[in-house]
């Protein structure tokens, strides 16, 4: 079957076309669900492709959406992955790296080192997760509760130091300060206590039935006590108890403390995930 890309720049027209598409998979799908659904609320501008069958059904066979200063982010078989690269780099020559499942996100890469001659390198390689009973672990010192204006500071800087570590898109840092006051706001932002702020968990809205788990975020010196782990479970029960169907997830696949600590909480596998980062 032949597709055609169709690239708009309107949050809300791509949520017409594409959001029943999207909501098969949603956990597989839960970061363009949330991205889209923070851009029609008022996002700061993007673009978005959605591979049509080109048969005049107008079905979706595929999405990429890009948000600066974030990479895009694919979903679609990888032929589909390579057309979308394409019909971004032509509207979006500035884009600078891809992020999706490692297939699919692999093929994005090669057609657009192919096109340009660029190079392409792995930024990281993950795993998402999706749980929807949470496995209690460890009890630890301390108790959770949501952040308040008064840890704002804090958590800005807690939230830059986890997008260096965890190696996030190069100027993702700039956005730090918004994202933390939006989670602040919505009630989004938990910390745990234990004699003072130990453990940072942001959590996403809950669309089509998932919420998110990100960043997850403990300060060198306060490591290896579980808070993370309890936080983590914490957060997880709270959207679940919410009314979410799923709590979801991403590790970074080099860190296998995170992996096994999140297992151990009922999460299980659905994809692995990579960011690849591009270079002219």
């Amino acid at each position: 079957m032949m597709h055609r890309v169709r690239l708009t720049t309107d949050p809300e027209e791509f949520w017409q076309r594409a959001h029943g598409w999207l909501e098969r998979e949603p956990v597989l799908h839960s970061v363009l669900l949330t991205t889209v659904d923070r851009e029609r609320r008022g996002g700061s501008g993007g673009t978005f492709a959605i591979l049509a069958d080109d048969d005049g059904g107008g079905g979706v066979a595929g999405v990429a959406v890009w948000t600066p200063p974030f990479r895009p982010y694919v979903s679609a078989s990888p032929v589909g992955a390579e057309l979308l690269a394409l019909a971004l780099l032509e509207r979006c020559p500035g884009i600078d790296g891809v992020t999706g499942a490692a297939d699919q996100s692999a093929a994005y890469a090669r057609a657009w080192a192919g096109h340009t001659g660029g190079l392409v390198g792995v930024a990281m390689n993950q795993r998402l997760f999706e749980l929807d009973t949470v496995v209690p672990p460890r009890p630890a010192a301390g108790a959770a509760r949501l952040a308040g204006p008064d840890d704002r500071d804090l958590l800005v800087d807690w939230t830059l130091a986890f997008e260096s570590e965890s190696n996030a898109a190069p100027d993702a840092g700039s956005v730090a300060a918004r994202v933390v006051d939006l989670l602040i706001a919505e009630r989004r932002a938990w910390l745990w206590d234990d004699d003072g702020p130990a453990c940072f968990v942001g959590v996403s809205r809950t669309v089509a039935g998932v919420a998110r788990v990100a960043p997850v975020y403990t300060p060198p010196g306060r490591r290896r006590r579980g808070y993370a782990s309890v936080l983590v479970a914490a957060v997880s029960q709270a959207v679940l108890d919410a009314g979410a169907r799923h709590s979801a997830l991403f590790t970074d696949l080099a860190n296998p403390t995170s992996n096994k600590v999140y297992t151990a909480l009922g999460y299980r596998p659905v994809a692995d995930v990579t960011a690849y980062s591009f270079t002219r």
